[in-house]
């Protein structure tokens, strides 16, 4: 099952934090080089990108983390739902 700052992820991304985690990145890169020229960040943006929306999900409020949860709980079910087909499906091909 999603973590809830997964699933806040999903919810918020694209539409609300990719500029920021963008430029977050930028920045970081070119701190990193301008002190480091030889050498590679420590950090690559998908590790950036996690501590942005873990820190950004930890100061959500009530109502979002529960619009959070009820995406994780729905997720989580069509994931089920979709194993059990699949699991149905090769089922039959090993008789």
């Amino acid at each position: 099952m999603l973590e809830g700052w997964q699933a806040y992820h999903a919810l918020t991304y694209e539409d609300k934090w990719k500029k920021d985690v963008d430029k977050v990145w930028s920045n970081y890169k070119s701190a990193w080089k301008s002190e480091h020229p030889d050498k590679k960040p420590p950090k690559n943006r998908f590790q950036i990108l996690i501590e942005f929306i873990k820190e950004k999900y930890a100061e959500e409020t009530t109502k979002m983390k529960e619009r959070c949860e009820e995406y994780r709980k729905k997720d989580h079910e069509e994931k089920l739902e979709a194993s059990k087909i699949e699991s149905t499906t090769n089922t039959k091909y090993q008789s």
